[in-house]
This record gives C-alpha cells, structure tokens and sequence, in this order.
C-alpha cells in the first residue's frame, strides 16, 4: 500500500500489515490512491499494398 508524507512528499511503499495500521492512524501520512493507468488504444493503420507494374 502506497503512503506519502504530506510533510516531504515523499511517497513509500509499505508491505507490513502493522506498519500500514500505523501510518493509517498517523496524520502525517496519507494513503496513495492508486489509479489505474489505461494504455491509450492503437488506432489500427492500414498501410497501401505495393502495387507493381508491368513493363
């Protein structure tokens, strides 16, 4: 779970269960909403087929 410090702005990742129960408690940290990042969709190109011409 991601905390950042309001005082540095400084953000941490914390894994350990009881050090997430105390920076919940503590009003310096504040948890990090995750956002979740959308990856824009392709547009898909169609590129012109090589045309060859008899001589």
């Amino acid at each position: 779970m991601w905390f950042e410090n309001k005082k540095t702005g400084l953000k941490w990742n914390i894994t350990d269960k009881f050090h997430i129960d105390r920076l919940k408690n503590n009003s310096d940290y504040e948890v990090v909403v995750e956002k979740t990042e959308t990856k824009p969709k392709s547009v898909a190109t169609t590129k012109p087929k090589a045309t060859t011409t008899k001589k």
